[in-house]
């Protein structure tokens, strides 16, 4: 899958760890953490960074990806890349023109947890307190009474169905 990726996407790649793209444009949203952009001629899909939401039929799905569209339908954004996965997804904090960093926005409106897994830079505990506050407000997601992180959910054999 590396050297798909490096292929593939070889006009993104740079040595460094981050690299911003000005002037990406949102053309879809897939779900609440994953979008599709246009950079230059190229449709590229993008994984929020540090965040995770509901999956395809688990509670919330269709919320959080109705707040990703709202967000961020037919806008420009700026990327900044942490990651490729092994998906061939570029995995990216995404900021809107207005300077709104999305992946945080949608863990403070309760639609998205902080990856356990893969947020662990300074940003992340921030973040983590923007989970509590809203798990505290029951906003989103959280006015279950135990919702189930995506990963967990996966992990019982959930993913897909």
């Amino acid at each position: 899958m590396t050297l798909f990726c490096t292929l593939c996407f070889c006009c993104f790649c740079s040595s460094s760890a981050a690299q911003s793209y000005k002037s990406a444009q949102v053309v879809k949203v897939i779900d609440g953490d994953s979008i599709e952009v246009n950079i230059g001629n190229k449709k590229i899909t993008v994984r929020l960074w540090g965040i995770d939401t509901p999956e395809y039929r688990q509670p919330y799905s269709k919320a959080a990806k109705k707040e990703t569209r709202r967000l961020l339908h037919k806008k420009t954004i700026t990327l900044e890349v942490k990651d490729w996965d092994a998906y061939g997804r570029m995995v990216a904090l995404v900021r809107l023109d207005n300077g709104l960093l999305v992946n945080e926005e949608l863990v403070k409106s309760g639609y998205a947890w902080v990856h356990v897994y893969y947020c662990k830079v300074a940003i992340c505990q921030k973040w983590k307190g923007y989970e509590q506050q809203a798990r505290q407000e029951r906003l989103g997601l959280w006015r279950e009474k135990n919702p189930v992180a995506p990963w967990v959910w996966k992990q019982k054999g959930n993913y897909g169905k």
